[in-house]
This record gives C-alpha cells, sequence and structure tokens, in this order.
C-alpha cells in the first residue's frame, strides 16, 4: 500500500508514501479473469517486514530534527534517493514496474508541491526512501484548513491523473506492464483518501467536520481487524488520529483553542466546504471505478514475469516487446 501522511502540528509539514505489500497483494493477486494465480510471495513478504521496520525507522526520525535536515539536502538529493528507491523496488519487481511505482509516487507528490508552490506556502526538495515512499516538507503550515485540504487533495488529484495516463496507455497498447502499473496508481491515491489521522483524507475530513476523523478511525479499524492492512505504521496512523480526533472533539466541547494550529484555522466558509467535498469525493468515486473496470484486464507483475520467464521472452504487450527483461 502506499500511505501519505504529515505532521501538522510541526513547523514543517511532512508528507510521505509507505508501500506496504498487504493491500498492494490484494489487488496484484488475480488475473485478469479474476482467478487467483499461485505466484509466490516471499520476496514480496520480505518487502512487507523491510517496510514496516523502514517505517517506524522514519516515524522514529520525524520526532527529531534529523528528519527535516534530510530535507533540506541539495537537489541532487531528489534525483539520487529516486534512483536509489529504483533500485531496491527492482529487486522485487524487475526495473520497468519498478520504475513505474517511483514514477506514480513522484507524480502524487509534485500534486502536494504545485499547490503548496500556488499558495505560497515554501517547500524542501523532495526525498525517496526505500521501501518507505517520499516525503517533501513545506516550511510553514497552511493559514487555514481549506489550504491545507487543498494541498491534500492535490497529491491525489494528480497523482490519478498520472495513473489514467498510464492505464490509458496500457489499453491502448495492450500492455499488461501498464494496466498493473495504473491499477497500482489508481490503489495509492484511493487508500491515501482514507479519513484518518495524517492521512491526505485525514487532513480533507478535518476542513469538512470534527466527526470526520472518527469515522476514518472506524474505518481503519475495521481494515486493521479484517487483516486487509498488518502494517505497523498504519496502526501508528489510526492510534494517533483517534487521539487527534478525540482531542478536537474535547477542545470543540469545551470552547479550548488549540494553540498549535493558526488562529481561527477550521474557520471556513461553507462554499469552501463544499468544494472540498464535492472534490474528495469524486474522486474517490473515480478511482474505484477505475480499479473495478480494469480488475478485468489486469495480470499482476509477478504473474507477468513469472509468464516471461516461461515464454522466454517479453508478454508484457505487443507494443512493449522486449522492455520487460529482467
Amino acid at each position: 500500500m502506499a500511505l501519505s501522511l504529515s505532521v501538522q502540528k510541526s513547523p514543517a509539514i511532512v508528507s510521505l508514501h509507505i508501500p506496504a505489500m498487504q493491500i498492494h497483494d490484494r489487488f496484484f493477486s488475480s488475473n485478469s479473469r479474476g482467478r487467483k494465480t499461485p505466484i509466490p510471495k516471499s520476496k514480496v513478504s520480505a518487502a512487507s517486514k523491510i517496510g514496516a521496520v523502514s517505517s517506524l525507522a522514519f516515524v522514529s526520525l520525524t520526532k527529531s530534527k534529523s528528519i527535516l535536515a534530510a530535507l533540506k539536502l541539495t537537489k541532487f538529493a531528489s534525483l539520487g534517493s529516486m534512483l536509489l528507491s529504483v533500485g531496491a523496488y527492482t529487486t522485487i519487481y524487475g526495473l520497468p514496474f519498478a520504475s513505474g511505482m517511483v514514477g506514480l509516487i513522484l507524480v502524487h507528490e509534485t500534486g502536494h508541491a504545485l499547490v503548496m508552490k500556488k499558495l505560497n506556502v515554501p517547500f524542501s526538495p523532495m526525498v525517496f526512501v526505500p521501501f518507505l515512499g517520499a516525503a517533501i516538507a513545506a516550511k510553514k503550515p497552511p493559514k487555514n484548513a481549506y489550504d491545507d485540504a487543498l494541498i491534500a487533495l492535490g497529491g491525489p488529484a494528480l497523482g490519478a491523473t498520472g495513473a489514467f495516463g498510464v492505464w490509458g496507455c496500457g489499453m491502448a497498447m495492450d500492455s499488461q506492464l501498464l494496466l498493473a502499473l495504473g491499477d497500482f496508481g489508481f490503489m495509492i491515491n484511493l487508500f491515501n483518501l482514507i479519513p484518518v489521522g495524517m492521512l491526505d483524507g485525514g487532513r480533507i475530513g478535518n476542513a469538512l467536520s470534527p466527526y470526520a476523523g472518527v469515522a476514518g478511525v472506524g474505518l481503519a479499524g475495521s481494515m486493521i481487524y479484517s487483516g486487509a492492512v498488518s502494517n505497523p505504521i498504519f496502526y501508528l496512523i489510526t492510534l494517533a488520529g483517534g487521539y487527534s480526533s478525540g482531542m478536537r472533539l474535547w477542545n470543540d466541547y469545551n470552547n479550548i483553542v488549540d494553540k498549535s494550529l493558526p488562529r481561527n484555522f477550521y474557520q471556513i466558509s461553507q462554499r469552501q466546504k463544499m468544494i472540498i467535498g464535492g472534490s474528495y469525493f469524486s474522486l474517490m468515486a473515480t478511482l474505484f471505478s477505475a480499479m473495478a473496470i480494469n480488475e478485468h484486464y489486469k495480470k499482476s507483475p509477478e504473474r507477468i514475469r513469472f509468464d516471461e520467464r516461461a515464454s522466454g521472452g517479453s508478454i508484457v504487450g505487443e507494443g512493449m516487446i522486449n522492455v520487460h527483461r529482467d
């Protein structure tokens, strides 16, 4: 899976992705007709464990100034860390799919960056972390919940656009590689819209209602209970979301002002809430529909590589011959 979260109450807003393979397996474990395929999961399981450890380490760093210092490295840090991530994911899925994964994460993060630039919110260079995702930090918080929600929406909105572009090329070229990448893009952007804690959806929900976080915690809790997600970082996000949602409701009930946020942070107009809500639910519905449609066409990346080895060549599509070689 991929999570996008932010640390709102720090001097900088940090947005990152955590590719955890449990959710990834859910939609990458069936063939184009929906039947399960007997693909070995050893490498995927190893990646999931590495990702969990990396996630916990990264969260620990966010409690200190280390991560903020890392995000202020030279412009070459973005390119270097991106190439490092591609190399790490290549060991699991091969170079073409790994490059596409990192590219789609880049598009998502670029969406956040473009909105921050539009709103004159300065930010640090993007940094990629293998088996964890990417991070981009704002140097000051947004002025209100509306701007914060717009920044949060920017990532999934542009990310979904990129995923649709990849998926469209896959359909036109009959490329299983691109169809699988498009599905990955749909999933990570949809997952980021869960209205819990520091996820993009959590920040959007906070702008709409103080009760949105409560609903998000319930949804996240059901995902954990059902086994859909078994990544420690998601547990922490859910716990933190429950705490922050509870504190906001407590403060509202007792008329307590949260001094860690800008003055009147949540006081936005009804029109602004309608814009945010309409965009949020429309984007979720679009991504749900895209994943449902693509279910009839895609194969898993493991299935693609397995079939490629069996046939002795590339089978990712007539327009992608010899691209998907290890």
